[in-house]
């Protein structure tokens, strides 16, 4: 007994005098079991994907006696051609991760991660190996690969070399939520839900993130699922709607809320626009909606709101009071082969008779009157100087702005149709010369390179210089439906990015550049795609993110041009994963880390 007493006080005092020598810092027992190495702590332990849900990105731990300033990351590019992806590190950043935000890395590889900064008055820097694993998307069983393979087709200019451009894809096999719209009278379109593919490419076209969204999807909650789509940017975080939630989370993975859609909205999807005050503007449908008829339903893609930060409804616009939900001319032209993203190409190129769209049942399916998807808002964005919303409703042809009175200011879409009070919102397009432009009602006009409206477009948002009076309307022309028909040939469909100048006091309207007509049927999309003024490198993003989904080879192509210029400054191609799987849309993301 007294001789294992005297060994346990010799153990102690030998404890005791090592931490006497040992400096603080490298007390490797304080942090469990681990492997350690010199190499890797030059500051501290590196974590791989942190935060669970980005697993291209890291951060590197900070010991709480180490206070470093100017610190910069660049992961360097894996080959000659390799983009390298630099940033600053604000200090506020470091206090947050409690540590070093390393974003961009390349997947399955070795990286080499350089980090610069400054310590006790002195410059340091160092380089890192950062080693991740294979993309963890689950591919369909049709697939071809096991995410989407980006393609360089236009080398990227000096001033767009930096450029990452985040794609919301579809194509993971993932299980289908079981989890549908509760009123099964009409069940709108809750039924909608497939995994997403959330990438970011480099303008050399390798994959730089994605999200592991089956991390946080969940296939029995109704919260977890849905179709991603409205996906943006918003200061260090990404927003997006899903099925019968909107969510937000930041690019190293930090989920910040998930929210049910308020009180009886429901079956979000395709735009979520974020406004300087913290207020959301979402598009939505409404449950339990008595319509014209004195049904029980739930509407389709007519109901718009904003909410404040809190997820407060403050406003409603619905759009069954405020346009006529009968209004049936853009819904007989269209492609039942593609109506927005309920692909049958078995039903390509066929149209709908006028009995179909009157008798046709409720829920997702084209048709005319509240219950059915008459109106397939697939865009919203707001503009601050009036304080109103601008629509593009794809299944009327139309891009619409409304008040927060919800009157409407004006319609941009070919005259055929509109009746009453609506009709005298309907603009006059103009040449350059400010001379009317005569257009037959069915939207035909004389010189369609001068002149030409939207048809089944897809996002209408706010271009370069808007203001009270100007109002520039950037906009996706799917070119599905021209003049409310069917081409005789297929192949003369075209998908086109154009740009208007709306005077919006002597209601004219003036096309002044557009881009995709020139390319034909290799550049159409009858579905999804996205343009959008940046003003930060004063650039035009144009994505036309379905070409050759009939054929099963779906392709997005990704452009951004120099303001006002015909040619594309970078053209990168995102190969979809399986045949039917599109890219939704394209934006562009910057690392959020020196605010």
């Amino acid at each position: 007994m007294k001789l294992t007493n005297i060994a346990l006080l010799v153990a102690a005092v030998s404890c005791i005098g090592m931490t006497t020598v040992v400096e603080a810092n490298s007390l490797k027992s304080a942090r469990g079991m681990a492997v350690h190495s010199n190499g890797s702590e030059v500051i501290g332990t590196i974590f791989m994907n942190k935060y669970g849900y980005s697993p291209l990105t890291a951060v590197i731990d900070i010991p709480s006696n180490r206070h470093l300033s100017n610190v910069k990351v660049t992961v360097l590019g894996k080959d000659e051609k390799g983009i390298d992806i630099s940033y600053d590190v604000a200090n506020s950043e470091l206090l947050h991760h409690s540590g070093i935000p390393v974003f961009g890395l390349y997947a399955d590889f070795q990286n080499k991660v350089k980090i610069d900064w400054k310590e006790d008055g002195k410059n340091r820097s160092h380089t890192f190996n950062m080693r991740t694993g294979g993309v963890k998307f689950t591919p369909e069983a049709e697939a071809r690969t096991s995410y989407m393979l980006g393609e360089v087709k236009v080398e990227a200019s000096k001033k767009f070399k930096d450029r990452l451009y985040l794609v919301d894809g579809f194509g993971d096999g993932a299980q289908r939520s079981i989890v549908s719209h509760n009123n099964p009278q009409a069940s709108g379109a809750g039924l909608w839900d497939r995994s997403p593919t959330l990438s970011i490419y480099d303008t050399n076209g390798d994959l730089r993130w994605y999200m592991d969204y089956q991390a946080f999807r969940d296939a029995n909650h109704y919260r977890k699922t849905g179709y991603v789509m409205g996906l943006k940017q918003v200061g260090k975080d990404l927003v997006w709607g899903a099925g019968q939630a909107y969510h937000r989370m930041s690019l190293m993975g930090e989920h910040v809320y998930s929210r049910d859609l308020p009180g009886q909205y429901a079956d979000f999807s395709h735009d979520i626009h974020h406004r300087p005050n913290g207020n959301m503007i979402i598009r939505v449908a409404k449950k339990d909606y008595i319509n014209e008829v004195g049904d029980r339903v739930t509407t389709v893609r007519d109901h718009i709101i904003e909410v404040d930060p809190q997820g407060k409804v403050v406003h409603e616009w619905n759009l069954n009071k405020i346009l006529d939900n009968t209004r049936d001319v853009t819904l007989l032209g269209l492609d039942m082969g593609a109506v927005c993203l309920n692909v049958d190409a078995d039903h390509a190129n066929q149209t709908a008779s006028l009995e179909q769209l009157k008798n046709s049942p409720y829920g997702d399916l084209p048709g005319v009157g509240a219950g059915r998807n008459w109106a397939h808002v697939n865009s919203v964005t707001y503009d601050e100087n009036d304080n109103s919303i601008i629509l593009s409703l794809r299944h009327q042809s139309a891009n619409i702005k409304i008040g927060k009175d919800n009157e409407v200011k004006w319609i941009l879409s070919a005259r055929e149709g509109w009746k009453g009070e609506l009709a005298k919102k309907v603009l006059q397009p103009i040449d350059n010369k400010g001379r009317k432009i005569e257009c037959t009602a069915k939207g035909k006009c004389p010189n369609p390179d001068e002149f030409d409206f939207t048809w089944t477009q897809h996002t209408a948002y706010i271009g370069k210089g808007s203001g009270k009076h100007n109002f520039n309307l950037f906009v996706l022309d799917n070119g599905d439906g021209r003049f409310n028909e069917q081409p005789i040939m297929p192949e003369d469909k075209y998908t086109r990015a154009v740009e208007y100048v709306i005077d919006q006091q002597n209601m004219t309207v003036k096309q002044i550049w557009q881009y995709g007509k020139e390319r034909g049927y290799e550049f159409y999309s009858p579905v999804t795609s996205i343009t959008e003024y940046y003003p930060d490198k004063d650039s035009n993003l144009v994505a036309s993110m379905s070409t050759g989904l009939y054929a099963g080879k779906t392709i997005g192509k990704i452009l951004e041009f120099e303001h006002g210029k015909d040619k594309p400054s970078v053209e990168i191609w995102v190969h979809g994963m399986a045949p039917g799987a599109p890219g939704y849309r394209a934006t562009i993301v910057t690392p959020p880390f020196n605010q």
